[in-house]
């Protein structure tokens, strides 16, 4: 027995926020995946970990979704606004000193007359009337509107309904019914998992079993993976653990808890830890060719998100 086997160093992800420790476990898990012999022999360990993990992402994803409820509310009012400089600009160009203006005027009023925009009206309804207007005045008022001066004003409101849609349109049907929490039950599955595959790896070190596999190689690349993380971390204040005790760290308790989807960047202490100058940057998880979020269509991107939803 080989008592001096390499041994995966301890790393205490509980202190992490959601983005990094995703982007994290995207990585061991690339470092795993390349050594085939190796994640067969883990058998149920290695597929309760990739599975755990690919449900953290998809929840994940999720969040982002949700934030989109916060955009929409900060698009909506910036849309409200436009709408009523627009109008407020109308009326004065009615009762402009100028004839011609005035009269460009009152043809661009009649068009708006025939839309009932309410700022109080549902979303859709509301976004669904100013489009109607907005095609009825491109084909009938776009000299007025340039002749008027309110042609900027018009371009405006056009472009932040149109923004407004576009994000209505991201949102998608699942939403309302996700299940609140389910962004900390998965990571704490995933953070179950990893702990696992850790541990077993460094008892088949140990043993050398199976034989004729390439244990060194992969832990030297968890290890300098960990200690990338590390220093990451360490920059920001937050501790990680540094025994060589199995791998893992803690299941929870031994810092702050996991955040949660009402922050699910924020949590752990610290923000998410900058890295511009490594090629997988844990503010861009998913570097070894994985996408934190993936499926979710969002940038995670992303400021650090925190939505209303728990």
């Amino acid at each position: 027995m080989n008592i001096k086997a390499p041994q995966v160093t301890s790393f205490d992800t509980s202190r992490m926020d959601n983005t990094s420790v995703l982007g994290f476990f995207m990585q061991i898990k690339d470092i795993f995946a390349v050594n085939t012999a190796l994640t067969t022999a883990m058998g149920d360990v290695w597929t309760t970990f990739t599975s755990a993990l690919n449900a953290f992402d998809v929840a994940y994803a999720q969040t982002r979704k949700w934030l989109q409820t916060e955009e929409i509310d900060t698009l909506d009012k910036s849309r409200d606004a436009a709408v009523r400089a627009f109008m407020n600009a109308l009326k004065a160009m009615q009762a402009s000193p100028n004839a011609t203006k005035a009269a460009a005027a009152k043809r661009v009023k009649f068009v708006r007359d025939k839309y009932e925009v309410d700022a109080s009206d549902e979303y859709m309804k509301e976004t669904t009337a100013i489009g109607q207007m907005v095609q009825d005045m491109e084909a009938n008022c776009t000299a007025d509107l340039a002749t008027t001066g309110l042609d900027e004003w018009f371009a405006d409101m056009k472009a932040k309904n149109e923004a407004f849609l576009a994000k209505m349109n991201e949102r998608t049907e699942e939403q309302a019914g996700q299940q609140k929490g389910i962004v900390r039950d998965t990571r704490l599955q995933a953070e179950a998992a990893y702990r696992n595959a850790m541990k077993l790896l460094n008892a088949m070190s140990i043993c050398e079993y199976p034989s004729g596999i390439d244990f060194n190689n992969t832990i030297d690349h968890l290890n300098a993976e960990i200690e990338h993380y590390r220093q990451i971390l360490a920059r920001k204040g937050v501790s990680t653990g540094g025994s060589n005790s199995g791998g893992g760290g803690n299941s929870g308790g031994g810092g702050t808890t996991p955040d949660t989807p009402d922050n699910p960047g924020g949590g752990g202490g610290s923000d998410t830890p900058d890295n511009p100058d490594t090629p997988d940057n844990p503010d861009n998880p998913g570097g070894g060719g994985d996408n934190p979020g993936g499926g979710g269509g969002e940038d995670p991107d992303d400021p650090e998100p925190g939505d209303d939803q728990d």
